[in-house]
């Protein structure tokens, strides 16, 4: 056959799954494939069993499924190399049959030894071609090459010396000034806790006297709100009482567009008082609605008059005009005498003011002539 490729060996890096790992490169035979695998660390085994060649298919099982083993870890490598035996079957005859195809094979063999060795060769350790020096020389080539790796290793055995004695001095320095600075803080802790001590103290005592005093302002504050509450209870309830005499008040649950000015509306509003009494606000109209006073009632809300209900109770001021006389025409002129105290017309009011009864019959003196008369309009 004809060998056209100078490969022999093929490294695969191993997924945890694969088994089949393709020969791409000449073989003779089965029994001429190596199988090695690496592990992650460096090791390199030589595998022996559970593997399977199929040189039909050109490839190489490992591990068999028989065998019952994992597929190679990922991050390992598994390397095929063909190794041909280093032999030589080909006989031929004097004056016999020139045979080409065991010519070709015999040729074939010794083309895979040489590629084979030449690839070993690649991994050895050589002179350069000036250097003259033959394998005799071997011997000295590895002292010389220990010399050196010596001489290396003395180098960085020296350095590491050197960086170790440095890093000794800078930690000696550096525990120096760390044992420095822990006295210095030590004794800052010491001088704050004193300090932190007598703040504490004042502290304290500044707290205790603050305490003592706002509990004696909560004290009279609770002492002033009780007050206060109760005036404004009192001041409440006479507030009610005077407008629950007013003939004019008009109870409302919100304010009309407009009102009348002989009337103040009183609005119950959602808000309460501290005592948690409805708050009621007073309003006059005068071109526009205007507040003119609030108030709280101890009343329950839906007991206050609605507009309604205070149409329907109050005489409407139409009324009140045609029913009531005017306070005008109280003791005037053309208008109606008042009372006294005794509920009597007083005699600035009457007629005949020295009109007097005598024998059930009233009459009146006139000075000027001294005769009495009597007057008939009574009769």
């Amino acid at each position: 056959m004809s060998i056209t490729s100078q490969i022999c060996k093929h490294i695969y890096l191993a997924d945890g799954q694969t088994r089949e790992f393709e020969i791409d490169f000449p073989i003779l035979s089965a029994q001429d494939i190596a199988v090695y695998v690496t592990a992650t660390d460096g090791t390199e085994t030589k595998i022996t069993e559970n593997y399977a060649v199929n040189i039909a298919q050109g490839i190489v099982i490992y591990p068999t499924l028989s065998s019952s083993l994992d597929p190679v870890a990922e991050g390992c490598k598994v390397t095929l190399m063909r190794v041909t035996p280093l032999t030589q079957a080909l006989t031929l005859t004097q004056q016999g049959v020139l045979d080409a195809k065991a010519l070709e094979g015999g040729y074939d063999k010794l083309t895979l030894q040489l590629q084979e060795a030449a690839e070993q060769l690649k991994r050895c350790i050589k002179y350069t071609v000036s250097s003259g020096k033959t394998d005799v020389d071997a011997a000295t080539f590895l002292a010389e090459l220990q010399a050196t790796q010596t001489a290396a290793l003395n180098s960085a055995l020296a350095s590491v010396e050197a960086v170790k004695t440095s890093l000794l001095q800078s930690m000696s320095e550096e525990t120096t000034a760390r044992t420095q600075a822990d006295l210095a803080l030590q004794q800052n802790i010491q001088t704050l806790t004193g300090t932190v001590s007598l703040n504490d103290s004042t502290h304290t005592v500044a707290l205790s006297a603050e305490s003592t005093t706002r509990q004696s302002a909560d004290s009279d504050l609770q002492a002033a709100i009780s007050a206060e509450a109760a005036l404004r209870l009192a001041a409440d309830n006479a507030l009610a009482e005077q407008i629950s005499q007013l003939s004019f008040l008009e109870f409302v649950v919100s304010l009309p567009v407009s009102g009348n000015s002989k009337y103040i509306y009183a609005v119950p509003q959602a808000e309460t008082d501290l005592e948690d009494y409805p708050i009621v606000v007073l309003y006059v109209w005068q071109n526009e609605w205007k507040a003119v006073g609030a108030f709280s009632t101890n009343l329950d809300p839906d007991s206050l008059l609605t507009k309604t209900e205070a149409q329907n109770t109050y005489l409407a001021q139409s009324t009140a005009q045609s029913t009531y006389l005017p306070l005008t025409q109280k003791a005037a002129v053309g208008g109606v005498a008042s009372l006294d105290a005794n509920g009597q017309v007083s005699d600035g009011q009457l007629a005949y003011a020295t009109a007097v009864r005598v024998g059930g019959i009233k009459q009146s003196f006139d000075a000027s002539t001294g005769t009495w008369t009597v007057i008939t309009d009574d009769l």
